[in-house]
């Protein structure tokens, strides 16, 4: 699978057409077998992140923290696997206004990394949900995106990647579309009303379910959005104003590291720093100096993937413009900067890196397991040992 620089994304996949008929066919005997939506289950508008681990609940923590410091009053959900958060680090989100629910709950998790995304949108308490992922922060209060005409018409919003996928892929058969053009989705921020798009969130779930065979297609569960729509012909509305990306610029060298998505009228609005997430940025690290953004109708859109000094950035190449950050987004990365140093400086942050040792090395995901703490002498000991 590969990303190349004219946007689009190839896989080293082929699939016999008996194979991809068998796929369609078991699509569709699937979607004709969906439950209605339950009218009484679920209510209320609210924010849905998933997060586990060191390195999502330490982006989660500056997440949620912006958004009250932006004066978003919406109820959070924060999606977890059985122990990949501790009872600790919870209490730090005390006053948040978030609720902690294990996905144990509702279903048999397998493994680490299962599809969380999609089972914590059909599972939350609420019927409009605005996903986030954990490395994602909004530069403005996101209220106002569920008053958006376009949104209440379809019941959907979705953001545009920087790519396109392959025509030859066979998930364009599989879904019987030949809409090559439309670009892929960046699942970092999505926004759902699940009474109008059940039936297609069921097909997400579906779409994940069997990840063996689509994600060798789709890139893990980032465009299975999307093409649970498209297999029900069902209409979203997608921002028409492609991503951005922000990051620094050395010695004329670009390196971005957070994807710029904007709203309907082409303001920012969400900064997903997927690629330098919050866990391994030093205090007082700014990475937010540059925006690069295509032209609206370039005639040259190229974009590079490339590593440096370890770690993925993003260039462009072709009719951009490079701008240096507003000084509100300057502002907004010392806040975050902030809420980092808070967190690291938490009762709850060394434990947890300890906590998460355990977990990764020697516990499952889904076994009980804490780790207890006396004060008077420096040892711990944990309730599976006893």
């Amino acid at each position: 699978m590969g990303f190349n620089p004219n946007l689009i994304r190839t896989i080293d996949v082929e699939m016999r057409s008996s194979d991809i008929d068998a796929l369609r066919n078991d699509l569709e005997n699937y979607i004709s077998k969906i439950i209605d939506y339950p009218l009484e289950k679920f209510n209320g508008k609210g924010i849905v992140f998933t997060a586990g681990g060191v390195t999502h609940v330490t982006c989660l923590w500056v997440s949620i923290n912006i958004l009250r410091e932006l004066g978003c009053c919406l109820p959070i959900e924060i999606w977890h696997v059985g122990n990949e958060i501790s009872a600790d680090v919870m209490t730090e989100f005390a006053g948040l206004n978030v609720q902690f629910l294990d996905l144990n709950d509702y279903e048999i998790i397998d493994s680490p990394g299962y599809y969380v995304k999609p089972l914590a949108i059909l599972h939350s308490t609420f019927k409009e949900v605005l996903y986030m992922d954990a490395d994602n922060i909004c530069c403005r209060n996101p209220e106002y995106l569920f008053q958006l005409e376009a949104y209440k018409t379809t019941g959907t919003v979705f953001w545009a990647d920087y790519w396109f996928t392959d025509k030859e892929n066979p998930i364009w058969k599989i879904v019987d579309c030949d809409n090559f053009g439309l670009r892929e989705q960046e699942s970092g921020q999505i926004l759902i009303n699940k009474e109008q798009c059940w039936r297609a969130l069921n097909v997400c779930v579906y779409f994940n379910n069997l990840g063996r065979y689509y994600y060798r297609l789709l890139y893990g569960d980032k465009d299975t959005f999307k093409f649970s729509w498209v297999a029900l012909k069902l209409e979203f509305y997608m921002i028409p104003h492609n991503p951005a990306t922000c990051g620094e610029l050395r010695e004329g060298v670009f390196s971005g590291n957070t994807i710029v998505q904007f709203d309907q009228i082409g303001e920012p609005l969400f900064f997903h720093r997927n690629l330098l997430k919050w866990d391994v940025t030093l205090a007082s690290e700014r990475k937010w100096e540059y925006i690069k953004k295509f032209h609206a109708s370039p005639k040259v859109e190229i974009v590079h993937l490339r590593t440096e000094k370890g770690k993925k950035v993003v260039d462009f190449n072709g009719d951009f413009d490079l701008s240096e950050v507003p000084v509100a987004i300057g502002c907004l990365e010392d806040t975050c900067l902030s809420f980092l140093k808070k967190w690291r400086e938490s009762k709850s942050y060394y434990p947890f890196l300890e906590h998460m040792h355990f977990v990764n090395n020697r516990f499952k995901y889904k076994e009980a397991f804490k780790m207890k703490y006396d004060e008077s002498v420096s040892d711990c000991t944990s309730d599976c040992w006893s």
